[in-house]
């Protein structure tokens, strides 16, 4: 017959022994902060080019408001860069200005119908705002994802990831972006910008996502807040489509200057 004393020091072995086993299992589960960047890029929409129409809205201090239309046409580049056109259709304003951003940013044209040519975004006036907006021209070629940056998990909650990311690029802006991964459906739900004074200069907030029937995402809202400013500017998409018979000669300087894309 077992006494109570040794049948008390099984019971704590085999709670011990549970315990470091779900220990080890929740371990082995953890996710790195590249594995979570990983899984970001995978629900990813897999496109070679895309047309979005656009809305943006500008918001200042006073709760003025601004409603601009865009037409936007990317493509994927080798290495995942993108390059972007991106064209205002109003208000009048506004209307014909277009910018061509080349692999990332790489070289960026701005095309604005007054001056009838266009011209280079110097690497000194990326860091600029773009046509008034709470993008700058650095925003809008920006890969938080990139895979040369550093990446650190902050911390984990029960709805996202929270992740650092600190650029290599000497010519950025930001000294980190700090981004919350929501968790279950693995897409950055918010980007806060950091300037190299290591203050929160910007917030990037996605307000609502799509979803296709593989589950890959596509943002639809979003909202760039200026901080310091007190300026927001809201991106609302309307209609986007995928894989387009676009040529690799319409993402070029000459476009630019088309009345019509």
């Amino acid at each position: 017959m077992i006494n109570k004393s040794k049948c008390l020091f099984l019971i704590l072995i085999t709670l011990v022994l549970l315990l470091g086993l779900n220990f080890s299992i929740c371990a082995a589960q953890q996710l790195t902060a590249d594995e979570i960047i990983d899984k970001v890029r995978e629900n990813q929409m897999d496109y070679e080019n895309s047309k979005t129409q656009a809305e943006m809205i500008l918001i200042d201090e006073d709760g003025k408001q601004e409603t601009r239309e865009i037409i936007m046409f990317e493509k994927e580049e080798e290495d995942d860069k993108i390059t972007m056109l991106m064209r205002f259709l109003s208000p009048k304003s506004v209307e014909g200005v277009t910018l061509l951003s080349i692999e990332n940013g790489d070289k960026i044209y701005l095309y604005m119908p007054a001056y009838q040519k266009p011209r280079r975004i110097a690497g000194s006036s990326k860091q600029e705002n773009f046509m008034g907006t709470d993008f700058s021209y650095e925003d809008l070629s920006m890969d938080y994802q990139n895979e040369e940056y550093h990446k650190e998990l902050l911390k984990e909650t029960e709805e996202q990831f929270v992740l650092e990311v600190i650029p290599d690029d000497e010519d950025t802006s930001y000294s980190k972006f700090v981004l919350y991964v929501n968790k279950k459906q693995f897409y950055v739900e918010k980007v806060e910008f950091y300037d190299l004074d290591e203050q929160l200069g910007k917030t990037l907030v996605i307000k609502e996502v799509k979803f296709d029937d593989e589950g890959k995402f596509t943002p639809m809202e979003m909202e760039m807040n200026d901080i310091i400013d007190k300026h927001q500017t809201q991106m609302n998409i309307k209609e986007i489509e995928y894989n387009l018979d676009l040529s690799d000669s319409f993402f070029t300087i000459r476009t630019l200057q088309k009345p019509r894309l």
